[in-house]
């Protein structure tokens, strides 16, 4: 079974490219997930922005398939992705410029993979660090200031 996904691809606004594009899965992926789809005649990265409901056989003839899924990665969120819309239409960018600005660049070159190999390697081991014995002792304020950040969640401003 086909799942029909909208997809934003890293387009300037001026381009011909309004909006998400349409693509095929066979799988179904999550809104904000991070795929590989054709554009021309390369393939880019992208962000499912939107699941549609099955749109028949003459939809079927005139889209592409999703090449690869970035499968270790978590979808972004629907806050996210509120944010990007906000950020397009304010600073008047297309959807996929401003999403994929907003992710670190190594992902555009990535194929899952790759990402799949950087994910397997071995975290560092920290057991055998050297343990620090001569720490300095904070002072009264610096102890008050640690137990006020741990006792509220929100965020700080340091000066």
């Amino acid at each position: 079974m086909s799942h029909w996904l909208q997809v934003v691809v890293a387009a300037p606004a001026h381009s011909s490219i309004a909006g998400p594009l349409t693509y095929q899965s066979e799988l179904p992926l999550p809104v904000g997930s991070l795929v590989r789809v054709p554009l021309g005649r390369r393939e880019v990265l992208g962000v499912v922005w939107e699941v549609l409901p099955d749109s028949g056989a003459l939809l079927e003839m005139q889209t592409r398939h999703v090449a690869g899924v970035l499968e270790g990665l978590p979808p972004l969120s629907a806050t996210w992705r509120k944010l990007v819309q906000f950020t397009a239409g304010y600073y008047q960018r297309s959807l996929g410029e401003v999403a994929l600005a907003a992710l670190p660049p190594q992902l555009r070159d990535l194929s899952s993979v790759q990402l799949a190999r950087r994910l397997k390697r071995p975290v560092a081991d920290t057991s055998h660090a050297p343990a620090t014995t001569n720490l300095i002792a904070l002072s009264q304020e610096q102890t008050r200031a640690i137990a006020e950040f741990d006792a509220d969640s929100r965020p700080a401003l340091l000066f």
